[in-house]
């Protein structure tokens, strides 16, 4: 019988399939599927190569073998690491920062990829924050809509770990208690599909109105106590600015500020967008299709972001972020820790998408109609965490603590702009 998935849905398949027995090959992957794989930011020498040391090159494309378990990852063959294929012929073209940096512009549709931006201690100081600074409220947690979170809990998992966290529904009358299960149980299995007009066609005023009889998440009334030890390893997000809102894939306008964003992130994707010679991203795109991307440098200002932590064997299924009044501003997505495998498509899930190897302190800016590519992140590479991250002796407390979390993880921090220069809410 014919394959009736699409090519990313193929694709996300192939990199996230875990019954063979070696690791999914990221070599001679039939174009079919996929294109090749671009690593881009690997370093020169295959001795100082991560993921070429983990396994991960060891592998020509074959059909899978089911019943077979991985073996560990320093036990397979490396093999030798894929020649980059050729650039041009692949449509990826180099462009130069304005710090001198080298960038490449991944999808004609305005992505651009900047290998190792964040130098190592830039990435110990953003992964410290992430994890001790941007879990503390009033930001929200994905864990937060179930557990009664302390607000100090990276410090308790660096110094008191097994402390325990009792779940929300304990905290119920055992009467509300009761109404909620039978809610919960009347309602089983009848959760629909959401799919939401994009926020740039619907506007400000329909997302608030739609919206507007919002009252939550509800929580899980089977959750357990838990340590913080755990919780950290189950935490998935942390929300920063504009509250996004899961199940209505929109954003909670029903107050009028934001929680504040952070000034220090906010600096660094502003600096990181100005430094991107946008007139060259753009060179081949016809006029009528080109975002306004001038003031850019200048006026572009995070207001939203998700920062996602990612275990080894988590995933991240295609999608398209369309909740933002402009659909076109920049989306800058910063790599830390374990590097991952990204697949980057077009519009239509049908075309074969680009697997990008995304590593420790590599940037990927989406815009323009690149801001409307399905993308998503089938595989987290297995013991590919740099040297960096690894502990030493002379690590402080709390630095040896996010690196006892990372060293199992991976963290991407994006941040957005939701509603562009000069818009007034009159609602």
């Amino acid at each position: 019988m014919a394959n009736v998935h699409p090519a990313f849905r193929q694709a996300e398949k192939h990199f996230k399939n875990r019954a063979t027995h070696a690791l999914p090959a990221l070599r001679d992957v039939p174009p079919a599927l996929c294109r090749p794989v671009l690593d881009l930011s690997r370093p020169d020498s295959c001795e100082d190569d991560e993921v070429w040391l983990a396994g991960w090159w060891g592998r020509m494309y074959e059909p899978p073998v089911a019943g077979r378990k991985p073996r560990k990852a320093r036990d397979r063959p490396r093999g030798e690491r894929a020649p980059l294929p050729d650039l041009q012929a692949e449509g990826i073209r180099t462009i130069t920062l304005a710090d001198g940096r080298v960038g490449y512009v991944v999808s004609e549709a305005g992505c651009v990829l900047i290998p190792g931006y964040l130098d190592a201690e830039a990435q110990e100081a953003l992964l410290t924050a992430s994890l001790a600074e941007y879990t503390r409220p009033p930001n929200p947690l994905s864990l937060g809509t179930h557990y009664a979170l302390p607000p100090n809990m990276f410090e308790l998992y660096a110094s008191a770990p097994d402390t325990l966290v009792r779940p929300r529904h304990l905290e119920l009358e055992e009467e509300e208690r009761s109404a909620r299960a039978e809610e919960a149980q009347r309602t089983a299995g009848t959760r629909p599909l959401i799919e939401t007009a994009p926020a740039f066609t619907m506007g400000f005023d329909e997302v608030k109105r739609r919206n507007a009889t919002w009252t939550g998440d509800a929580m899980s009334l089977k959750a357990g106590t838990k340590s913080v030890d755990a919780l950290m390893k189950e935490m998935r997000w942390a929300n920063l600015g504009w509250v996004y809102q899961w199940s209505t894939k929109s954003y909670d306008f029903s107050t009028d500020t934001p929680i504040p964003f952070p000034p220090d992130l906010s600096q660094q994707c502003r600096e990181v967008v100005g430094i991107v010679p946008w007139v060259d991203v753009y060179a081949d795109i016809e006029a009528e299709s080109l975002p306004n991307f001038a003031a850019w440098s200048e006026d572009y200002e995070p207001d939203t972001g998700i920062v996602n932590f990612y275990q080894r064997n988590d995933t991240l299924m295609a999608h398209v972020d369309r909740s933002e009044l402009d659909n076109s501003r920049p989306l800058v997505s910063i790599s830390l820790g374990h590097a991952a495998l990204f697949l980057l498509g077009s519009g239509d899930r049908a075309d074969p998408p680009r697997p990008l190897i995304l590593r420790s302190g590599d940037v990927l800016i989406m815009s323009g109609r690149g801001r409307q590519a399905y993308h998503g992140v089938p595989r987290i590479l297995e013991d590919s965490l740099p040297a960096h991250l690894r502990p030493r002796e002379d690590d402080s407390p709390t630095l040896a603590a996010v690196k006892r979390w990372i060293s199992t993880a991976r963290i991407n921090v994006n941040a957005r702009q939701v509603f562009p220069p000069g818009f007034k809410r009159l609602a």
